[in-house]
């Protein structure tokens, strides 16, 4: 995976917990050593099926491997919230805490972008207050806390760096009726000042430039240091996408095209997710919705001037954002989606060697629902999954470009 895109994954995690409740508000049908000095236990090759992967003892949230052996994550509760941001040296195989110690709570979104390299931003849960950004260089051994946000704010993204003193921090003001507001700082000095970019409330006229209140939306990604999106949900309408060119200070909405065709989405109850770019030109997301379609993903080429849909073989549609080891190297997870949607079983692994031009079946067998896919190379992936109700996580790895996959026994020490 090339360093550009890793702390993207915070985001897109987000989104995938609150897929289910945004489109049905909308009236669609949518919706982290082994314990006790113990060596870590070897990984167990399983067949899938029918023997099926071998659970982790660990939820794992926005997984970042940097290496085949370094990495890191997010732990998840029996509740699908945040516990800590964590770390492995040893393959995945252990993770240990190593999160800035004091803020915990139920807002922890947290940005990797290199073995030591790492952000957090804290907020108060369910309470609004200035959030706090900390940053490690350290691997976490260590976390020295940056500059605060200046607004009362329901919760804000972590710092999406993209140099070391140049980054964003997207603040959520509060929806309501498929609308809210927003708040966008930005630092040049590396975290020690956030200024305000962009300020969207549902008070007052709005400003030229300004993204409107109407739509629900997600955090801020740049891809450089002039150009970046906000994607959302929306009842109906175009779909919730506006672009920036001058670092955040103006936006302007962006079309799509329908997944079928040229001719613009011009109306949907959809659901776009942020998108996440492999390098300043070639990225990708996911749109979710209806009545037109029921899931299609995009790609650009061109830095995001324009966005082309991707065809699966037969009839099999995308359930999650393309994952791409470079520009020409991408995985995607494709299937049906059901009337409620959620992806539908079995779900395939596909993979594109020309830049998502032609894709093809990887793996044939059934892999667990609708795994989270980082791919470090062509040949070398992670995959985690999460079930809920009773709790089941699954990580697994990859060395032949998803044909087979390794399950690993993830444990987490303090």
């Amino acid at each position: 995976m090339a360093q550009f895109r890793e702390h993207r994954r915070a985001a897109g995690s987000a989104w995938l917990l609150i897929v289910a409740v945004v489109l049905a508000g909308c009236g669609s049908a949518v919706s982290r050593q082994a314990a006790g000095g113990r060596p870590p236990a070897a990984p167990v090759t399983t067949p899938m099926p029918p023997a099926g992967p071998v659970r982790s003892r660990v939820a794992l949230e926005s997984l970042r491997m940097v290496t085949r052996r370094t990495g890191w994550a997010v732990s998840a509760g029996q509740d699908g919230y945040p516990l800590a941001v964590v770390r492995t040296a040893d393959g995945g195989l252990t993770w240990h805490d190593a999160g800035p110690p004091g803020p915990t709570g139920q807002v922890l979104p947290a940005a990797f972008y290199s073995a030591r390299d790492a952000w957090v931003t804290w907020s108060r849960p369910f309470h609004p207050a200035w959030p706090v950004t900390y940053k490690t260089t350290d691997a976490g051994r260590t976390w020295t806390r940056m500059g605060s946000i200046g607004i009362r704010a329901i919760g804000a993204s972590a710092p999406d760096m993209v140099t070391g003193r140049l980054g964003w921090v997207t603040a959520g003001l509060g929806a309501a009726a498929g609308s809210s507001g927003m708040a966008l700082f930005r630092t040049v000095d590396g975290g020690a000042r956030w200024q305000l970019a962009e300020l969207t409330t549902g008070h007052g006229r709005l400003a030229r430039g300004a993204i409107p209140f109407g739509c629900d939306k997600g955090d801020a990604v740049f891809s450089g240091p002039e150009t970046g999106w906000v994607a959302g949900s929306c009842a109906g309408g175009r779909p919730a996408f506006w672009v920036t060119r001058d670092g955040g200070r103006a936006w302007q909405y962006q079309s799509l095209p329908r997944p079928s065709g040229t001719e613009p989405l011009a109306s949907c109850q959809c659901l776009l997710t942020p998108p996440v770019f492999v390098s300043p030109s070639d990225g990708a997301l996911w749109i979710l919705g209806e009545p037109a379609f029921t899931a299609a993903a995009y790609l650009t080429r061109n830095g995001g001037r324009t966005w082309t849909p991707i065809r699966l073989p037969g009839s099999a549609v995308p359930v999650q954002t393309p994952d791409f080891a470079n520009s020409q190297d991408g995985f995607v997870i494709g299937g049906q989606m059901a009337r409620d949607g959620q992806p539908a079983a079995p779900e395939r692994l596909y993979a594109t060697t020309d830049g998502g031009a032609a894709w093809a079946v990887r793996s044939a067998s059934p892999i667990p629902a609708q795994p989270a896919l980082d791919f470090l190379t062509p040949s070398v992936g992670f995959a985690t999954s999460i079930r809920y109700g009773p709790l089941r996580p699954y990580l697994l790895e990859t060395t032949n470009g998803g044909a087979t996959w390794t399950s690993l026994p993830a444990s987490r020490t303090g």
